[in-house]
């Protein structure tokens, strides 16, 4: 695995444990802004060193690479209203329907996340 895979292996295994870990505020808030932050450092990193927009536009990669560029951008997308909404309930200005809201957002976009994590192994090349 590349030291890529291994920083985004870090950032899911992070995001799953907070997941779990919903019920303790303090530990659920901490590693899901541990694994949203790297995700979005790695994907950052990735545009300055390779272009990735602009390789992913071209289509020029195969249909399961494609499909993990695919499922990850739309993971974080929807990071950032997770964590708009997150802030307000952290905050204390969230209502029961920002919570309702932030979970169903939060759940599709760890869904979203886990489905590219596992189409990440596509772009693996063996040297």
């Amino acid at each position: 695995m590349t030291i890529n895979m291994w920083i985004a292996s870090f950032a899911w295994l992070c995001l799953v444990i907070g997941y779990l870990k919903r019920k303790e505020r303090s530990v659920h808030i901490r590693l899901m802004l541990i694994g949203i932050c790297t995700d979005i450092a790695l994907v950052l990193y990735l545009q300055v060193t390779r272009s990735a927009v602009q390789t992913a536009l071209k289509f020029s990669l195969t249909a399961f690479q494609q499909i993990h560029i695919g499922f990850s951008t739309l993971a974080l997308l929807l990071y950032f209203p997770v964590l708009f909404l997150g802030i307000q309930l952290i905050k204390g200005t969230g209502s029961a329907h920002t919570k309702a809201r932030h979970m169903v957002i939060a759940q599709t976009a760890l869904i979203l996340r886990t489905l590219g994590f596992l189409f990440m192994f596509s772009m693996w090349k063996n040297s």
